[in-house]
């Protein structure tokens, strides 16, 4: 058997799938960082019996032109951003995906967003070191010699002290929209810091979310009693704009507003609006309706937000999640063993009566 991988992936992991059986070849943007395209990727999985990708683009040609593909592994938390699942379904290969490969990285990035915009970490950095902002203050000394004072920041109203105190979080709440996995890996990582975990998931299972101190609201309780609102659901077409200029409205004049998981899901007018009005007390964002952020865009001249580069499931620790977890399942798929995660999986049954990998 062969497999082509074009995502990145864990050497230890690599070592497993090979003593399993695997002729492994790697290429495209796991080890070049540039996607193959479409002519490359059909070339490539002409004699391919397993794909195992992250960001090119499997569309319905590549698929249709690789004949021998039985098994493509899409190592993301929503396959469908990759792959034409509904093209693979009708040619009756399962679609292997890695839910939750980020949770961890997403729910800590979120948890250092929800820190620095309450109390003005990147702003007082930002200043401290690139400006004479913070150092050019007009201390008081009565007795002309400050040579023997190692440390004594001003206390004069436009001195740090006094123009950035911050929030604690400790004893805030914290309203999750989507209790999925990095939704509950974010109330793990509040909760232990004293913060009270509301969320609204449409989809949640109450019972499960209570063994983790989450109490499931509606979207209108959670918009108005949050002193951090955190996003966290997967675009559906129920959820695109979910979080809207009404829910805005109803946000406390001293909440703030955080978004790590998709841009799609708020409707970021209206959060510019509230912002540039002072009605909420700051945002800290890692998504954006447009990518790379613009230039132009209104989100930069405002002081009471923190801006980061689609960063929240940035680190090498992923690489490490998404290569295990498909490796596992692919070596549970060779030993006849049943897998759950698989975007198609009525395709995987019927793959696997007919004889599966072997």
């Amino acid at each position: 058997m062969k497999a082509f991988i074009t995502a990145r992936f864990d050497t230890a992991q690599l070592d497993r799938l090979t003593k399993s059986g695997f002729k492994v070849e790697q290429g495209g943007f796991g080890i070049t960082g540039v996607k193959l395209n479409q002519a490359e990727l059909i070339e490539k999985f002409q004699d391919v019996d397993v794909a195992i990708i992250e960001f090119e683009n499997i569309t319905q040609e590549v698929i249709s032109a690789s004949k021998s593909l039985k098994i493509i592994a899409c190592l993301r938390n929503e396959p469908g951003a990759s792959t034409d699942i509904a093209a693979a379904t009708k040619q009756g290969v399962p679609v292997l995906f890695t839910p939750g490969r980020n949770a961890v990285a997403v729910a800590e990035y979120t948890l250092g967003l929800m820190i620095s915009i309450a109390r003005s970490i990147p702003t007082t950095h930002h200043l401290l070191r690139y400006t004479e902002d913070l150092t050019a203050v007009n201390y008081s000394d009565k007795t002309g010699d400050r040579k023997n004072v190692t440390s004594e920041w001003s206390m004069d109203p436009g001195a740090p002290f006094q123009r950035f105190q911050g929030d604690e979080l400790m004893g805030k709440t914290v309203g999750i929209v989507g209790a999925g996995f990095i939704g509950q890996e974010i109330a793990k990582r509040v909760a232990a810091l004293g913060m009270n975990v509301i969320a609204f998931d449409p989809y949640a299972n109450t019972e499960n979310l209570a063994k983790l101190s989450i109490k499931v609201v509606d979207l209108d309780t959670l918009s108005k009693s949050s002193d951090f609102i955190v996003m966290a659901a997967k675009v559906t077409s129920e959820s695109t704009g979910v979080f809207s200029a009404k829910q805005f409205a109803q946000m406390k004049s001293t909440a703030y507003f955080i978004n790590t998981a998709r841009a799609a899901l708020v409707d970021y007018d209206a959060l510019i609006e509230v912002l540039s009005a002072n009605k909420i007390a700051g945002a800290a964002l890692d998504v954006y309706p447009t990518e790379p952020l613009p230039s132009q865009s209104a989100l930069r001249k405002l002081n009471n937000v923190v801006l980061s580069p689609h960063l929240a499931g940035a680190t090498h620790q992923v690489v490490d999640h998404h290569s295990k977890m498909v490796v596992d399942d692919l070596i549970d798929i060779l030993n006849k063993k049943t897998v759950k995660r698989v975007s198609n999986p009525e395709v995987l049954e019927q793959f696997m009566k007919n004889g599966g990998l072997s």
